[in-house]
């Protein structure tokens, strides 16, 4: 849009009356005056989009792309409104041509200091003869369109700079996958060592038995979150490739429970297997949905206390199967369930018995169980525990 186009520029005060009008053309020949309500331009059809338009401006800082309809008098076709907020008034632009409306609503919403203060001092500008107008106008949209061509320019460098930022990114994941590796073989190997003089500890004193207890905590902890930081690395790759493979899942659900009991039973746990279903044959990646299942039951386990107890459960619905594991556990506040899935992020509630966290696990979870088409949640209340439900849809 230039000066000479059919369109409008005006400036309103946040109730949407105009207090000045830098450009006002209509091919009827009718122009805009200051003090109006800047919905009495429009027909009577048009008045609730023209309120949604305004609302939506003080709301985001910028809107733009709307078609509106004015009054006969100004013109009998829709014009393409847009308009951005700065500080105590609103900057409203509008043409007859359906013109990119992203460049300049977002040029103005992101000016520096420099550039607002340029746009102020044009608006001060006192109003002479008609002409003396135009000349201002004319003046405006010039600077409107300097600033514009600053702006694309900037976007091209940020543009070069994501593409840049990417890249590194990719080295990241890259350097992390191979540091990961390089650390996981001789952290497993201190686990085992240590698994091995802990045998033998008819020979130790009870100082050396609290310390290697404490190095086989430590290792275990490490080991576990190197494990985690290859997975975060594949999936931050788009590495996630499922082995799918036909199972029952009832069977290999039940045998998971079975294994996690073992831990369970450290902490006078219960945990219980229910589902009305007797066999339920899916295609899935087997490792992948055990680590699933492992992740969420030990997580529940961490965050219960003793001599409660865990429900596991399955049901099918039309087209999805739906598993769930529920504690009577401490329970997650409201606010921070969204922190669950997010990768190190780590809520208030803490484990019972000093058990640690990498902060990556649910993280991993969500991601493979996204991989099969599926969805996960949490449902919680503090003090009342938590249930974790996995949606996975039965052909995936």
């Amino acid at each position: 849009m230039i000066y000479t186009d059919k369109g409008l520029l005006i400036t309103c005060e946040l109730d949407g009356r105009i207090n000045m009008v830098h450009y006002s053309k209509f091919e009827s020949g009718e122009t805009v005056t200051n003090g109006k309500l800047f919905v009495e331009l429009f027909n009577q059809e048009s008045i609730g989009k023209v309120l949604d338009f305004i609302v939506e401006i003080k709301k985001r800082s910028a809107s733009f792309g709307w078609e509106l309809f004015l009054k006969p008098e100004f013109s009998l076709e829709p014009y393409y409104f847009g308009g951005v907020l700065i500080d105590d008034s609103i900057t409203i632009l509008a043409s007859k041509n359906k013109v990119d409306f992203n460049k300049f609503l977002s040029g103005i919403a992101q000016m520096n200091n420099e550039q607002i203060n340029k746009i102020r001092a044009l608006e001060k500008v006192q109003t002479g003869p008609e002409e003396s107008k135009i000349d201002k106008s004319s003046y405006l949209f010039d600077e409107i369109s300097r600033l514009n061509n600053e702006l694309v320019n900037t976007q091209r460098e940020l543009t070069k700079k994501n593409i840049e930022l990417a890249e590194l990114n990719t080295l990241k994941n890259q350097f992390l996958g191979m540091a990961a590796h390089d650390l996981r073989n001789p952290l497993g190997f201190i686990y085992n060592f240590v698994e091995f003089i802990e045998e033998e500890r008819e020979n130790l004193s009870q100082e050396q038995i609290e310390f290697i207890g404490q190095i086989k905590s430590l290792s275990k902890f490490l080991l576990n979150l190197v494990t985690d930081l290859l997975d975060v690395s594949s999936i931050e790759a788009g590495e996630i490739n499922l082995i799918l493979e036909q199972i029952d899942l009832i069977y290999f659900i039940d045998q998971n429970v079975k294994r996690n009991r073992f831990l369970a039973q450290k902490k006078n746990i219960t945990i219980n297997f229910t589902t009305n279903c007797e066999n339920l044959m899916m295609q899935i990646d087997k490792n992948k949905i055990e680590q699933v299942m492992t992740n969420l039951i030990t997580n529940a386990i961490k965050f219960s206390q003793a001599n409660t107890i865990i429900n596991v459960g399955l049901k099918l619905d039309e087209t999805n199967v739906i598993i769930s594991v529920t504690d009577q556990g401490q329970g997650i506040d409201k606010e921070e369930l969204n922190l669950l899935f997010k990768p190190f992020k780590k809520t208030s509630t803490k484990s019972t018995a000093g058990e640690k966290s990498t902060g990556l696990g649910l993280f991993i979870v969500k991601r493979i169980v996204e991989a099969h088409n599926g969805k996960i949640w949490a449902e919680s209340e503090l003090t009342k525990g938590s249930t974790f439900i996995v949606s996975l849809p039965i052909h995936i």
